[in-house]
């Protein structure tokens, strides 16, 4: 999700750049609410994990395709499997191709066990707008927010307002705990006494983000303890919603995930923790990678970090060292600083 959600900066200030090029988004079905609203700009439902699965499913995604639109150059910002049977399709129909530079070698030397080359990486953006220069496409990155909501997102969110009675009379905070690996997720026993302390500060509201049912069995287990503070968002609003509130909410705290980016796409200022992963990989908070947004223990610290580009379930040293010595208390002070400087 993370990786889709990159792109609208750059398929943004492409059509902005250039009136005259349409483009069609080829992705799961429930990305397409990223690309809502921007002119010129479709998206072709490939659902590849039903209708176009597998190499037949891909083949049949071509043939869709081709016969939608004579489409005059074909980039592929994914540079996975299924990507490379379609470009490939494409090629053999004369098509031009262009392929994005994923950066796999750099990414590989930065995150190894031994002998690390630390070196910034360009940001994933970049790599996408480098893409599009490639083709013949050279543009400028326009200024955030590039995540808007639509007239109808707006009025459903008001509606869930008044249905939540909710006023904004407090600082709205916006809780985003976890991510696909556990060296990603700090701790999330630390969270009610960081809700605690933050309470003990200022009036404030938690809106809690994620899903799947482990994690919603969390957050009840959450609002349970602090239920006239929490409000559960996870599996109760639909994504185009999910933006739109992020656009309300004056601080999101979260991990190096997919809702750190909806976030800081969304220009509402966040508050990452990272542990086994590092933001010079190419992954951070696009126009945020400083202090102020990103919470870590340093290499200088933990030479061993990050031990994974996208996160792993096991650690080198066995501790996970880079989240448990970020402490509650660490991480209220940092929010508590961030929410009084935005």
């Amino acid at each position: 999700m993370g990786d889709v959600a990159l792109m609208v900066p750059v398929i943004r200030s492409l059509v902005a750049a250039y009136p005259d090029v349409e483009v069609t988004i080829v992705t799961r079905p429930r990305f397409a609410p990223f690309f809502a609203g921007i002119e010129r700009v479709v998206v072709f439902d490939a659902d590849v994990d039903q209708k176009f699965k597998g190499f037949f499913g891909i083949r049949q995604l071509f043939r869709a395709l081709i016969l939608k639109k004579n489409f005059d150059v074909v980039i592929d910002l994914h540079d996975h499997l299924r990507t490379v049977i379609l470009r490939n399709l494409f090629k053999i129909f004369g098509k031009r191709v262009i392929i994005f530079d994923k950066g796999r070698k750099e990414k590989k030397a930065f995150s190894r066990k031994d002998n690390k080359v630390t070196k910034p990486l360009p940001h994933t953006v970049e790599r996408y707008r480098q893409a599009f220069e490639h083709a013949g496409f050279p543009f400028k990155l326009l200024p955030p927010p590039y995540l808007l909501p639509t007239d109808e997102s707006k009025k459903l969110i008001e509606a869930w307002f008044v249905k939540k009675e909710l006023v904004k009379n407090e600082k709205w905070i916006g809780l985003a705990p976890f991510a696909m690996h556990k060296s990603k997720i700090w701790p999330v026993a630390n969270y009610p006494k960081v809700i605690d302390s933050i309470l003990k500060k200022m009036p404030a509201r938690f809106f809690l983000f994620g899903g799947g049912d482990e994690e919603i069995q969390y957050f009840e287990d959450l609002q349970s303890l602090f239920p006239n503070n929490c409000i559960i968002v996870a599996g109760r609003l639909k994504l185009p919603q999910e933006l739109t509130l992020m656009h309300h909410l004056d601080l999101m705290v979260c991990v190096d995930s997919s809702n750190m980016h909806l976030a800081n796409l969304s220009n509402t200022p966040i508050m990452s923790i990272w542990g086994g992963t590092h933001p010079d990989v190419g992954f951070a908070p696009f126009g945020h990678n400083d202090k102020e947004s990103i919470l870590q223990i340093s290499r200088e610290k933990l030479s061993c970090r990050p031990c994974s580009v996208y996160g792993r379930e096991t650690c080198l040293r066995g501790d996970f060292a880079c989240l448990n010595w970020l402490t509650p208390e660490v991480v209220t002070q940092k929010i508590l600083t961030r929410i009084s400087n935005p």
